[in-house]
């Protein structure tokens, strides 16, 4: 009875997931394979050609792929240099972390309110990139000061004992311990890093500069031209590629932790 009492209770969330998320997800399939949505005729990797012949598709994905490339090691850097000045000298402080995190929670509306105030004469790109460190550094910021309260402060003392300096300390004591949220807080920071389209459909719309051209941009516009071939195909390799990459940072994270650990 109890089992049946719980079937029951899962049946609204299993129902949802498979609207919202299993359907689309096959029809995604469905749809790159096919000539189009009234003939449903097999179309083979034809769609695939076509998407990788186009010129906009290049750019947006060539943009996208730079965007990241620049702004997830340096979010990554900045948010962890920020957390062990902060653990150092102004963990006691409050109202510091509250103010790194603050842009986490503001709306993308207020944020480029204030950007055309004050910092409207910055080129696209560059623009695009400090909104990103500024808005999402800060939610780095608070995971990796948790995980630098969790590192034993007996095992700093014998690193000083045994001679090593701040950098040895960083680099064979605090990373090391710190290396699963590292990891964590990577991912995050590639996800966020697709989030920035919000900030640039404000500050330039659906047809931005070229040099912040990206894939969302790209798939907003065919979304509004109802080329559901082309979002699919395109959707799909993009997240070969993303979760190729993910893959493969796990892979190393995981191999790293084991002679670490």
């Amino acid at each position: 009875m109890k089992k049946r009492t719980d079937i029951l209770l899962l049946m609204p969330s299993l129902a949802g997931f498979a609207v919202f998320f299993i359907i689309p997800f096959v029809y995604t399939f469905y749809y790159a394979f096919t000539e189009n949505a009234f003939t449903g005729k097999f179309a083979g990797f034809d769609n695939f050609v076509a998407l990788f012949g186009n010129r906009y598709f290049r750019l947006a994905m060539k943009n996208t792929l730079r965007f990241t490339a620049l702004s997830v090691p340096l979010t990554m850097a900045l948010s962890l240099l920020i957390a062990l000045v902060i653990a150092k000298f102004a963990a006691r402080i409050p109202l510091v972390k509250s103010a790194f995190f603050l842009p986490v929670i503001l709306p993308s509306a207020a944020i480029i309110m204030l950007w055309n105030a004050y910092f409207a004469d910055f080129s696209p790109f560059p623009s695009l990139l400090l909104i990103f460190l500024w808005k999402y550094g800060g939610l780095n910021v608070m995971l990796m000061l948790t995980a630098l309260s969790g590192v034993q402060g007996d095992m700093l003392d014998a690193a000083k004992i045994d001679g090593a300096g701040s950098i040895g300390t960083l680099f064979h004591v605090i990373i090391p311990n710190i290396a699963p949220t590292l990891f964590f807080t990577f991912i995050l920071s590639i996800v966020n890093s697709f989030k920035i389209f919000r900030e640039s459909y404000l500050l330039y719309g659906g047809y931005p500069d070229e040099s912040v051209y990206m894939l969302q941009n790209y798939l907003n516009n065919h979304f509004m031209k109802l080329n559901y071939q082309n979002i699919s195909t395109a959707a799909i390799f993009f997240a070969v590629v993303v979760y190729t990459a993910v893959a493969v940072v796990f892979a190393l994270e995981k191999k790293w932790s084991g002679s670490v650990w």
